[in-house]
C-alpha cells in the first residue's frame, strides 16, 4: 500500500497539515495559555522606560496582510506567470498526478513554496513567543501605563524615591501596577518587549521574498523589476521596524534582534529547505567528431529554479 503513489502523496499532503497545525497551535495556543512570563524588575532612574504610551499605527491587521496575503499572493502571481510563458521544455519540476489526474506543475510549486513559507512563519511565531516569555523584558511605556509601587502597603513609588531613602537606583524586584485607566491586555504585553515580533514576522516575510524574487526572476531582462520589488520588500520591513522605535512600542535592541531572528530564518528556509538555489546534474548525450553511431553521455549543472 506504501507503494501506491495516491496513497504516499495522500499521506504527505496530511503529514504537512499536522505538521503546520501543530506548530502554530503551539505557537499561538499552548504556550501563551502554559509559559509564565519572567517578573523583570526595573530601576526607578532608567530612563529607557519612561517613555509615554503611544497608539501604534500598524496593527495585527496590517501585520497580517504583510506576512500571509501579500508573500502568498506574489508567489502566486509569479508561479501563474511562469507557468504561462516559461515552456514545459525548459522547466526542471517534480510533476504530481493524484487519481490518475495530473496536477499543474505551478500548484505543485505553489504548495512547496507557500507550505515551506509558512512552516518558516510558524517556527518564527514560536521563537518569538519563547522569548518573549523567558526574558520579560520591559517596553519603553512601562512606567507610564505601571505606575508601580511597592514596599510597605504599597506606599513607595519612583515619584517618593527622590525622598532620604532615595530608590532611584535601588533595583525594584516586587512591585504592583496602579494604573487603573489601563487595559488587561496592555499591562499583560508590557513585559513583552524582546525581540519586536512585528520586526520579526515582518523581516521573515520580505527577506523570504527578496530571495524568491532573486531565484524565480533571474532573467536579464526582469532584472529591473526584481530590484524594484526587492526594493519595496525592504523598504517594509525597516517602514515597521521604525514604527515599532517611533511609537516606543519596542527597544532599539528589540528591532534590531528581531531583524536579525527574521532575516536567519528566511535565509534557512530558502537555501536549506526549499532548495531555491540547489543545482542539479542534468544528462547531457554528446556525439564524437569520428563515430556517428556510438556516443556518450555527459553531465552538466542546472539550476532547479531555471528557465
Amino acid at each position: 500500500m506504501c507503494g501506491n503513489p495516491n496513497t504516499r502523496l495522500l499521506s504527505r499532503l496530511i503529514i504537512d497539515f499536522l505538521l503546520l497545525l501543530g506548530v502554530y497551535c503551539v505557537a499561538l495556543v499552548v504556550l501563551p495559555q502554559q509559559l509564565n512570563t519572567v517578573q523583570r524588575g526595573f530601576h526607578c532612574n532608567d530612563a529607557s522606560l519612561h517613555y509615554p504610551y503611544r497608539q501604534p499605527w500598524l496593527t495585527k491587521m496590517h501585520l497580517t496582510i504583510a506576512v500571509i496575503a501579500l508573500p502568498a499572493a506574489f508567489i502566486l502571481v509569479v508561479e501563474m506567470l511562469r507557468a504561462a510563458f516559461v515552456p514545459p521544455s525548459k522547466e526542471l519540476k517534480q510533476r504530481f498526478v493524484f487519481v490518475g489526474a495530473r496536477i499543474p506543475s505551478f500548484i505543485s510549486e505553489c504548495y512547496k513554496i507557500i507550505g515551506v513559507y509558512l512552516f518558516g512563519l510558524g517556527l518564527a511565531l514560536l521563537a518569538i513567543r519563547l522569548t518573549k516569555h523567558t526574558t520579560g523584558r520591559l517596553r519603553p511605556y512601562f512606567f507610564d501605563v505601571c505606575q508601580p509601587t511597592w514596599g510597605e502597603d504599597n506606599a513607595e513609588t519612583c515619584a517618593s524615591s527622590l525622598g532620604p531613602s532615595n530608590y532611584s537606583s535601588t533595583f525594584i524586584d516586587h512591585f504592583n501596577c496602579t494604573e487603573f485607566s489601563a487595559s488587561l491586555e496592555l499591562l499583560a504585553i508590557v513585559r513583552h518587549s524582546f525581540p519586536s515580533g512585528f520586526s520579526t514576522t515582518t523581516a521573515y516575510a520580505m527577506v523570504f521574498l527578496i530571495y524568491y524574487a532573486q531565484a524565480r526572476l533571474f532573467s536579464p531582462w526582469l532584472k529591473l523589476l526584481r530590484s524594484t520589488l526587492q526594493l519595496a520588500c525592504g523598504g517594509l520591513a525597516l517602514l515597521a521596524s521604525y514604527e515599532r522605535i517611533s511609537t516606543y512600542q519596542n527597544h532599539l535592541s528589540d528591532v534590531i534582534a528581531g531583524a536579525v531572528l527574521g532575516y536567519i530564518l528566511a535565509a534557512f528556509m530558502t537555501i536549506f529547505v526549499a532548495h531555491l538555489f540547489r543545482e542539479v546534474r542534468v544528462k547531457r548525450r554528446q556525439w564524437p567528431r569520428n563515430e556517428q553511431i556510438y556516443g556518450y553521455a555527459g553531465y552538466y549543472n542546472r539550476a532547479t529554479y531555471g528557465y
